[in-house]
């Protein structure tokens, strides 16, 4: 799975996040209420934007013309964060008051999330390398791992940790896992075991790992296939089964 597509799953839990809140309901015998959904929004923000400052904003702050727009950007976070902050100490969170202000506030997130992907996606695919770019994904999912762990120790004293933390952490522990492994064991094969005249698994001097790999995936493999490709869709189908945390959460799930 590459970075673009964590991002774009992180997005897609923010929005369903922001669309649960107003409608959830509220009080200290529901489970999903709209207190929990909040505190919940606001960690999704703190992680993401933990873990996109890891894997993207790092690498493009050697890059001049990146300046202006992380800039701009970090204003962008630390604005709605702090409002977001004040929505959570009100009493009452089912005034009118409280969800215009919710809304006025949201509204900020959805453009600095609209400008993740309209400016600085672009700008990272066209001034990182191939390597940073493919290095960035580990970062993103162990930065955003550690980030939802200390977020969920800190409200575990107060409140209990909430179903999204758990779930999230779970899913980015698994395909982080999944993803390290894929990385340092298969793309970067050709390892030799120091026995002279090559491995004992038989095995040639200088064969890629990734050959293994794509010899024992599921179906044939075609001749002249481009196994890089190849093993992208494994990985892809493989986080697939281990990143629960990925997918938009369902209003079905406000309960009491």
């Amino acid at each position: 799975m590459d970075i673009w597509r964590l991002i774009e799953r992180d997005h897609a839990n923010i929005n369903q996040l922001i669309h649960e809140i107003p409608n959830a309901l509220n009080g200290a015998g529901v489970v999903r209420s709209r207190e929990r959904l909040l505190a919940d929004l606001i960690d999704e923000l703190r992680s993401h934007g933990t873990a996109i400052d890891a894997s993207l904003i790092a690498p493009l702050r050697s890059h001049a013309e990146a300046k202006s727009l992380i800039e701009e950007l970090a204003r962008e976070h630390d604005n709605f964060t702090s409002q977001l902050n004040g929505l959570a100490k009100y009493d009452n969170k089912g005034l009118a008051g409280w969800l215009n202000t919710f809304e006025d506030v949201t509204y900020l997130v959805d453009q600095h999330l609209h400008r993740h992907r309209n400016e600085l996606l672009p700008m990272a695919r066209r001034l990182l390398s191939y390597e940073g770019i493919s290095k960035a994904a580990s970062t993103f999912i162990r930065a955003k791992s550690e980030a939802l762990r200390a977020g969920g120790q800190s409200r575990q004293s107060a409140t209990g940790p909430s179903e999204f933390f758990l779930v999230a952490a779970v899913g980015l522990a698994a395909a982080g896992a999944a993803l390290l492994a894929w990385r340092f064991g298969l793309l970067r094969g050709t390892q030799e075991l120091g026995r002279p005249g090559g491995r004992s698994d038989g095995m040639s001097k200088g064969q890629p790992l990734a050959d293994l790999a794509a010899a024992s995936a599921p179906g044939n493999r075609v001749p002249g296939e481009d196994l890089s490709k190849r093993q992208d869709q494994l990985l892809d189908e493989a986080i697939e089964e281990t990143f629960p945390a990925s997918d938009p959460i369902s209003p079905k799930r406000i309960t009491k």
